[in-house]
């Protein structure tokens, strides 16, 4: 070995000492592996990383989501519940009625406040959207006293139903995307200072038709004002295939529930919800049990 140093020495390069020798195993430091080596470790650990903290966001984000939704979806936060139940056998009676003709546009409304209705139009709205195919479009018709944004998580600056009605322009930039599938909003937007002249206009007939008629696949779910409290509910009624009426069980009279039938037409109304009725049938008992409705 001595030429060969006495070589390189003459040569003016560097002697390579070659690896370390130790226990008769050849290992090398880290300062001796090539450049591209070292690179991979680093991209490999960086995209580690970034796989970390992408899954930490996504977790974040869905507990953002599930934290800003109104715990009154039950359809959403209690998907096994015996209440969402209720809500998929609505939802089957309005995709697949008994005479075959499907409902398409489905109002819901109330004779009074505070009867649930908005609770049973988010909640029959996400259980349609998340049937196999069908898509569905919630619209916040309470233009006087809209709550769908609140309980869906969404901002009451949204621009909306009022906003299009009075500005026009493309439906399609007032409607919001949810994070869950197949459900598109249109919120309620500003307040307008004439709420039934809008709803009864000629703008929202023609809405309703457009939404409609673009999507076959689509089904339209209207939160309405109460019946007996705004004049617009009859008209808006007049504009949809069926309304679906909610009553609060052991609140309101049965005058008050038969005179805002009246004024619908008892021949426009699907069904009617009893809100706030716990007791649950003896005769499902065992069903119960089975299917795991503990609550």
């Amino acid at each position: 070995m001595g030429k060969i140093a006495s070589a390189f020495k003459k040569a003016g390069k560097p002697i390579d000492s070659g690896p370390v020798v130790q226990d008769h195993k050849t290992v090398t430091s880290v300062e001796q592996k090539p450049k591209q080596v070292q690179n991979l470790k680093k991209n490999k650990e960086n995209k580690d990383t970034f796989h970390r903290l992408t899954d930490q966001v996504v977790k974040e984000a869905q507990y953002s989501v599930q934290s800003i939704i109104d715990e009154k979806l039950v359809v959403f936060h209690q998907p096994d519940s015996l209440a969402a139940e209720n809500f998929k056998i609505l939802r089957s009676q309005i995709i697949y009625p008994s005479d075959g003709k499907a409902k398409r546009t489905i109002l819901v409304t109330s004779a009074l406040a505070q009867e649930g209705k908005t609770f049973v139009t988010c909640n029959l709205a996400l259980s349609i959207a998340q049937g196999l195919d069908p898509y569905c479009l919630l619209i916040d018709g309470d233009l006087r006293r809209p709550s769908v944004h609140k309980m869906l998580g969404i901002s009451s600056n949204q621009m909306g139903l009022a906003d299009f009605l009075v500005r026009g322009g493309s439906l399609g930039s007032y409607l919001i995307k949810t994070d869950i599938t197949k459900l598109t909003v249109l919120p309620a937007g500003h307040i307008p200072r004439n709420p039934a002249e809008l709803l009864t206009s000629s703008n929202m007939k023609s809405l309703l038709k457009e939404a409609k008629s673009r999507y076959e696949d689509r089904f339209i779910v209207i939160d309405s004002p109460p019946v007996n409290l705004a004049s617009e509910t009859r008209d808006l009624a007049l504009s949809v295939d069926a309304v679906i009426f909610v009553v609060r069980y052991g609140k309101t009279s049965r005058e008050t529930i038969q005179e805002a039938i009246e004024k619908i037409g008892k021949e426009r109304i699907l069904g009617v919800v009893f809100n706030g009725f716990e007791v649950t049938p003896k005769k499902y008992s065992y069903y119960k049990k089975d299917y795991g409705y503990y609550k």
